[in-house]
């Protein structure tokens, strides 16, 4: 009965420990927990204001910023997950479902199958086959348009895991009032001629002799099976063109121990469990893959278009010992590019059009699930870039925007512009509305394609300049001499060769003339430092123009130079022909 008070202290310090814990680890971490996967939205903690306290703002955002932050949120929520998944069958992931013996599909895979997916991105079945017809269409004719060019165009669809492995998706009705639009696409490519290679069919052949899942039992994208699709993409490519391209060879093969993050859970990481799924199948084996060859074979370059599945091939196959160039348009969204695709940029900030011309394949990359949703606006912006010029566009676009005005709730975002840089904001929303829907100019309403735009030659043109390094920096000397950027002494270049003139790279004694002038401005650029006063005078450039100090001191050398030179008397903008004059 003594023992009585020790034995009341250590159970309120044990419960006082257990109540302050998750306080002290959200502020000072201390212990190391796994990370959720997923995206995790960051909520901050809102400032106190009377008026959002009264109204109630304040504590529901500080209630959700305390959901997502308190201590060891990480091991509570997988342990609740895992409750869920095991009591019950259940799962918050929304993009994960959960099949028969432990296998997990994507949502869209599921509905798919069990055709419910088409009117989740059409209004109706017959508004789907309207728009599914002109996005064919229009794909026939950004394809003929980039072979009159040297490009081809095709069409690549993965497999799909629920067409694959249908006996472990979760029993539900068939809706059979739609259609699917993979056998849809896929039917008017064969009857239009337009290069498609479909892959569900294959796989479902393969899968009767594999010894593995071809598409992991808790993953959602293909494992080194992709491999072998890569091996069929490039022998389909070979007869597009009738060239020889480098082969696939596969050997060393290795048994895998332990599943690849990437490749084979990424669905069960996103249920973030306390433990692993008991997988029922074997792991697929990999290998070493090498490529292959000779003096016949051609390294192409090649834009692909698409989903998350082209990742599988990009890390098994060493794509850029294959092509010159290879680039990714993630969901027509974001470029990457360079060695490992390290590099990015918008793909709305590039000239499509100039892009498009630049590669010797482009290939629209994707599972059949995804072309419910059409061509994700590839097909549209392809067509308008290839077929119209601003003669054509100009007109639609202006008579657009001239009837935005009459949109009151339009034209208050530009209440405090100026009315010129307000109608030019609205014929930039016009050229968004026209790409949208580009059957509203005439000319692509049509049934056979008539136009082109008069802006492809130089495109052509500018692609074989850029490829040739010693021109690149021809027109970068002359650009110099003539006040023009190199854009703009390209497009020049393309104009003397279309005209037959002489080009600006042939101009040797200007060339090294400009050569001697940058030269000139690096000196001078020396000795402007030296001279305390100057720079005080560059500093205040600087700040007025928001320059670095740098470019201001270049800008002011350069100036001085040129006027040196009489150069500014020869700017391309005003003369394209001018002769400049070289000192003797």
């Amino acid at each position: 009965m003594k023992k009585r008070p020790q034995y009341d202290i250590f159970l309120f310090a044990l419960l006082a420990t257990l109540a302050f814990l998750p306080m002290l680890q959200q502020h000072l971490g201390l212990f190391r927990t796994k990370p959720l996967n997923g995206v995790t939205e960051e909520k901050e903690m809102p400032q106190w204001t009377l008026e959002a306290f009264r109204d109630g703002t304040f504590s529901r955002e500080a209630e959700a910023c305390l959901g997502t932050h308190f201590g060891f949120r990480e091991p509570i929520v997988r342990l609740y997950n895992q409750y869920l998944w095991d009591a019950y069958g259940k799962t918050y992931a929304h993009d994960v479902v959960r099949g028969k013996d432990g296998w997990l599909f994507y949502p869209q895979n599921v509905d798919d199958y069990y055709g419910t997916e088409l009117l989740k991105w059409q209004p109706s079945v017959e508004t789907a086959r309207k728009n599914y017809d002109l996005e064919v269409k229009y794909l026939n004719w950004t394809r003929t348009i980039l072979k009159e060019n040297g490009v081809d165009l095709m069409v690549f669809l993965a497999p799909e895991k629920g067409f694959l492995y249908p006996e472990h998706l979760p029993s539900r009705d068939r809706d059979t009032t739609g259609f699917n639009a993979r056998a849809y696409f896929e039917e008017k490519f064969v009857e239009t001629g337009f290069p498609c290679i479909e892959m569900t069919r294959w796989f479902q052949q393969m899968k009767d002799t594999a010894n593995y899942p071809l598409i992991p039992q808790t993953g959602g994208h293909w494992n080194f099976s992709s491999v072998y699709a890569a091996d069929s993409l490039l022998r389909y490519m070979e007869t597009l063109k009738g060239v020889r391209l480098p082969r696939i060879s596969i050997n060393e093969w290795h048994e895998v121990s332990k599943y690849d993050y990437e490749a084979d859970t990424d669905l069960e990481q996103l249920l973030n469990l306390m433990r692993p799924i008991c997988k029922r199948s074997a792991l697929a084996p990999e290998a070493k893959v090498h490529i292959e060859t000779d003096a016949k074979c051609i390294k192409p370059k090649v834009l692909f278009i698409g989903n998350s599945y082209f990742w599988r091939i990009a890390h098994y196959v060493p794509l850029h010992e294959i092509f010159e160039e290879v680039e990714f348009w993630y969901y027509y969204s974001t470029a990457y590019f360079g060695e490992g695709f390290e590099q990015t940029r918008k793909v709305g900030e590039m000239d499509l059009l100039e892009r498009l011309l630049d590669f010797d394949y482009v290939i629209w990359f994707t599972t059949g699930n995804q072309l419910y949703k059409g061509i994700q606006g590839f097909a549209k912006d392809a067509v308008v870039e290839l077929c119209v010029d601003d003669s054509i566009l100009m007109p639609y676009a202006r008579h657009i925007a001239d009837s935005l005005q009459f949109d009151s709730l339009m034209m208050k975002r530009f209440d405090t512009l100026p009315a010129q840089d307000a109608y030019a904001s609205l014929i930039w929303d016009a050229h968004k509305i026209i790409k949208a829907h580009p059957e509203m100019i005439h000319e692509l309403r049509a049934d056979s394609l008539s136009i082109r735009n008069s802006e492809i030659p130089y495109a052509r043109y500018t692609k074989d300049i850029r490829k040739d390094t010693a021109w690149m920096a021809a027109l970068e000397a002359q650009g110099f001499l003539r006040t023009a950027t190199l854009p703009m002494m390209l497009r020049a270049e393309a104009d003397h060769i279309m005209q037959g003139k002489a080009l600006y790279r042939e101009q040797e004694v200007e060339i090294q003339f400009s050569l001697r002038c940058q030269k000139e401005v690096k000196e001078l650029m020396e000795r402007m430092r030296d001279h305390p006063e100057t720079m005080d005078i560059v500093r205040e450039k600087a700040e007025k123009h928001e320059k670095t100090l740098e470019k201001a001191l270049e800008d002011d050398a350069t100036w001085l130079i040129r006027q040196k030179y009489h150069l500014d008397r020869c700017r391309l903008a005003d003369d394209p022909d001018a002769i400049i004059p070289v000192p003797k």
